[in-house]
This record gives C-alpha cells, sequence and structure tokens, in this order.
C-alpha cells in the first residue's frame, strides 16, 4: 500500500467487508475473474473495473478475494463525470492500469512516495486538479493536514469571514460531501498509515483523535466495512509506504 497526500493505493486482501462508504473517488480493478459490485442503489453488476463516487455506499464481492484499488481524496480532483470512459471493463485505460498495478510490487520500492508519482505510473500523465473556492480549499487543507485534531465548522466558518450556514453549504458544494463526513473520512484515512507498524488499536485510536475505542471502532467499520482488528489482522504482512509528510 502507498498512501500519499491525495492517493492511497492498495493490492492486497479485500476480506469480506460489509457495506463500506470510503470518503474518496475510488477505482477497483483486477485482471482476474470478475467481482459483484453494488454502487449506491444501482444494481448490481460484474466487472473487473469500477468508478465508485466519493461518500457513497458500495458493497463488493471479489472471488479471488485480492483486489486492486486506488483512493483519490474528492478535494483534488474533477468529480467523478470525467473517469467513466476510463473505468470501462477492457479498455484501453483499464489495461494500462493493470499493466501498471501487475508491475507494481517491482516499482513500489523505488517510486517516489507523491501525488504526482503516483498519477503518472498508474495514469500516464498528472491528473487535473478540482478548482475550490479558495477559502473552502484552505480549509480542507487544514483538516487533510491534521486529521486527529478536532475540527468544528464553526471554527472554520470564522476563519474563512463566513456564517456556519454558508460555511456548510459551501464546502458541502465544493468538496461534495458534508464538513461532518470529510472530517470523518481523513481520521479514518489516517489509519491506514499504522496497520503494519504493531501499535495496539487503543494506542491508534487515540493517536488520530477517536474520544474512545468504541467510537474508533463504530466509525471505521461504517466506512471501511470491516472492524480495526480484522483489517489489522489482514495487515499483518503489507508493505505500507507513506508520505513522510503526512501525520495523525
Amino acid at each position: 500500500m502507498m498512501i500519499t497526500r491525495g492517493r492511497t493505493v492498495y493490492r492486497g486482501l479485500l476480506g469480506q467487508p460489509r457495506e463500506r462508504t470510503l470518503g474518496g473517488l475510488s477505482i477497483y480493478s483486477t485482471a482476474g475473474e470478475p467481482f459483484s459490485i453494488r454502487i449506491g442503489d444501482a444494481p448490481r453488476q460484474s466487472t473487473r473495473i469500477a468508478l465508485v463516487p466519493a461518500n457513497v455506499p458500495v458493497a463488493i464481492s471479489v472471488p479471488e478475494r485480492v483486489i486492486d484499488l486506488i483512493v483519490i481524496e474528492p478535494e483534488l480532483v474533477p468529480e467523478e463525470a470525467s473517469w467513466r470512459a476510463a473505468c470501462v471493463d477492457g479498455s484501453v485505460e483499464h489495461r494500462r492500469l493493470q499493466r501498471a498495478f501487475d508491475d507494481w510490487p517491482r516499482q513500489s520500492q523505488v517510486l517516489e512516495c507523491s501525488d504526482s508519482a503516483v498519477d503518472r505510473y498508474f495514469f500516464g500523465s498528472d491528473l487535473l486538479a478540482r478548482q475550490l473556492d479558495p477559502r473552502i480549499a484552505a480549509a480542507a487543507e487544514t483538516i487533510a493536514a491534521n486529521p486527529g485534531d478536532k475540527h468544528a465548522a464553526a471554527d472554520h466558518a470564522a476563519a474563512c469571514g463566513l456564517s456556519f450556514s454558508r460555511f456548510v453549504h459551501l464546502f458541502r458544494d465544493e468538496v461534495g460531501m458534508t464538513f461532518r463526513s470529510f472530517c470523518a473520512w481523513k481520521r479514518a484515512r489516517a489509519m491506514l498509515a499504522h496497520v503494519a507498524r504493531g501499535s495496539s488499536l487503543t494506542e491508534v485510536a487515540l493517536q488520530i483523535g477517536y474520544p474512545d475505542s468504541t467510537h474508533f471502532s463504530h466509525s471505521i467499520r461504517r466506512i471501511y466495512g470491516l472492524r480495526p482488528r480484522d483489517i489489522f489482522s489482514g495487515s499483518r504482512r503489507l508493505a505500507v509506504h507513506t508520505d513522510p509528510s503526512l501525520r495523525a
């Protein structure tokens, strides 16, 4: 797994998650047998590549247990409509993405841990940046850089010079998800850097800002579809490369 400021790249076991709701734009892919996926309220489909918008519930079943996944942070890229053509089973883009994943175990040791390096390796070029209102962009960056801190919408609204109501509506319109969901996602994402470090679940929960283990477990299970203990157990031999600038 590689974790940069704006990308998470994973090849490994999916486990048996119940419905999950990741906070980033997610691309699931495989070169093997098609997997079964239900995105939001849409009918289930069988495919080898699927695009899931940020913060949309998804149920997925993978016959070969292993999945390739790229999650792109929602505040950093255009909305998912521009990705539809690239996420077609058997397309040129799908084949290129899968070749990159197949070679990734050899390349991950030397690949720079940055958004640009990930984009160029998997997509062939840097991705277009999403243009946010500068006030919302600043708030999103502060939350992303400090996911374990307590973030109150009222405080960010005041820093932006906006009323609480105007800020939360503008944040949702600009980022595509609510302020609360965005904060919850960034905190849950911070957990990924700890999965192979051997830390206790209690230590991790407190370090990334959860008030107690119960809240930690419920939040992680809602987002990832798995209990924290199952995620950590399945990641014991997972190699994790993390941008050193990231912190909980």
